[in-house]
């Protein structure tokens, strides 16, 4: 396998975790976790798209991908340092 045959393995395996993170969401609360994951392989579907094409404007492709890849971190960040609420019934 060469390296362009990698990078559409990566960019293909972004988008199947793209679309079953989309089609899973169906009226269920998301967690931070599933809003990290999300992002994450928008993230390297975005890197892949730059990768392959050497005209595509680099600069906002990498504004776009360091945006998604921090609200990744600051959604699994924020999980952790959230109180987990618990209602106990009297």
């Amino acid at each position: 396998m060469d390296e362009k045959e990698k990078v559409l393995l990566i960019q293909k395996i972004s988008e199947d975790i793209m679309r079953l993170s989309v089609k899973d969401k169906r009226g269920k609360h998301e967690s931070g976790q599933d809003k990290a994951i999300e992002l994450l392989a928008r993230a390297m579907r975005e890197w892949t798209v730059m990768y392959l094409n050497p005209h595509s404007h680099h600069e906002d492709i990498l504004k776009g991908t360091l945006a998604k890849v921090r609200i990744a971190y600051n959604a699994l960040d924020g999980e952790k340092k959230q109180p987990k609420l618990v209602i106990k019934r009297l």
